[in-house]
């Protein structure tokens, strides 16, 4: 190794032991692109760390060159001594290309960790690609969380190059003579990523010469203050923890700055995007906590506020509707979820397992909760399927989720809930039974 770059591995170095990156005799897979980054990180790796290291290289499908530039990566990283692998991801153009790359670089980096029995995966993001990340939330819309940029760690993903700059990587690789690619696809302006790189970096610099460190330094700051108010947050969650969720009117109780933080918590833990967290976001559902009712969608989910409870629900949570589907007698129909409504004739009995057994004169429907929609009760009257299910604590946006078997107009169940008084066998009489089958 050329001696003039000990100052960016002394760097490295430091900062790998502040955060403890990389724990001693940990094996360390590295995700090497060809760039001056990665091939920066994959020598400095094999020179500071005393574990294993071993070498990960994706060829995207995205360009005809990024073939044959994975295979010299793996040649280059053999050529060290190191342990090297490459990927086909296989994607295709098109919109959404880079997010697409992300998330398949990264479950094929965990695929390929678990498979060869590695501690950690390191990737060659530096402060450029920081300050970028900082700056683009901040232009999009963020909080004191998005606000910090990239972590040094997060989970097993580790980034030991967050203390240097690119023109840092790209100025060691030249003075070692470690030859690297250029990606074209950094320099396409339809990215806004590649707008924030070379827009709105250069002229930051040309406000300050120092802007890049000055703007990662606030990021520090900010993460240096983070132990503080977490330990805050932490103590206004259990104050407003709720079943589940959190109580909209404690929420709304606690300062706003506070209540921002609760609510990009709850975001978060229900497994929301990144967007989800974006300021105005947080904001609408801090607005719709202070309804005390409704629903609000958000990236990715829906928050809603039942009963007094503020929660969060990504997509696919919701349930989905049930078109009307025919039943016979014997038959069973197969439900969105997974689950079956099954029908059987016989004498009518107990049902321990919560079915029902029905009188049915005509042909039985399996659909969602209609408007309009009601069921006789045993001691007289009626009670509309939405306000017994509202209260049984069936949120609304469940709701469309839940079986209803019905003859014609009459709703003879409610599945898991109640069957009609009026349709109900009684003990010995032949009779319909009507029951969930799990999925």
């Amino acid at each position: 190794m050329n001696t003039s770059g000990v100052d960016l591995v002394d760097r490295v170095r430091a900062h790998c032991r502040r955060h403890d990156l990389l724990p001693a005799r940990s094996g360390v897979l590295a995700l090497v692109s060809g760039g001056a980054d990665s091939m920066c990180l994959m020598h400095v790796l094999a020179h500071i760390h005393d574990g294993p290291v071993h070498v990960l290289a994706f060829d995207h499908g995205l360009r005809e060159a990024s073939a044959a530039e994975a295979d010299q990566v793996v040649r280059a990283a053999r050529s060290m001594g190191l342990p090297a692998h490459s990927e086909c991801l296989g994607l295709a153009p098109g919109a959404g290309a880079p997010e697409r790359a992300r998330d398949a670089r990264r479950a094929a980096a965990e695929d390929a960790r678990v498979r060869l029995g590695l501690d950690l995966v390191a990737t060659g993001h530096t402060r450029s690609d920081h300050v970028e990340t900082l700056l683009f939330r901040a232009a999009r819309g963020t909080g004191r969380t998005g606000a910090l940029g990239i972590v040094p760690r997060r989970d097993r993903r580790v980034r030991p190059l967050l203390v240097v700059s690119r023109a840092d990587t790209r100025a060691w690789c030249a003075r070692s003579g470690v030859p690297f690619v250029d990606d074209p696809t950094n320099d396409d302006p339809s990215l806004a990523r590649t707008r924030v790189r070379h827009g709105l970096l250069p002229a930051l610099a040309a406000v300050h010469p120092a802007a890049e460190r000055n703007v990662a330094r606030l990021a520090d700051l900010l993460a240096d203050e983070a132990a503080v108010l977490d330990a805050v947050v932490a103590d206004a969650r259990g104050r407003v923890a709720r079943d589940g969720g959190m109580d909209a009117a404690a929420l709304r109780r606690e300062p706003v700055a506070v209540a921002r933080l609760l609510v990009r918590g709850l975001l978060h833990d229900a497994g929301l995007p990144g967007d989800a967290a974006a300021a105005g976001v947080v904001d609408a559902v801090l607005a719709r906590a202070s309804t005390g009712r409704g629903s609000t969608q958000v990236p990715g989910g829906v928050v809603a506020v039942d009963r007094g409870v503020l929660v969060a629900e990504a997509r696919g949570m919701t349930a989905a509707a049930i078109p009307p589907m025919p039943l016979a007698v014997p038959g069973r129909v197969r439900l969105p979820g997974g689950d079956a409504i099954s029908a059987r004739p016989g004498r009518a009995g107990d049902s321990p397992d919560g079915g029902a057994w029905v009188r049915a004169d005509g042909p039985l429907v399996v659909r969602s909760p209609a408007p309009g929609d009601a069921v006789a009760l045993a001691g007289g009257g009626h009670q509309a399927v939405g306000r017994l299910l509202q209260a049984a604590g069936v949120p609304a946006r469940h709701r469309p989720g839940v079986p209803v078997v019905a003859s014609g107009t009459h709703v003879l169940w409610v599945a898991g809930h109640r069957a009609c008084a009026a349709a109900v066998a009684r003990p010995g009489e032949t009779a319909v039974r009507l029951a969930v089958q799990p999925a």
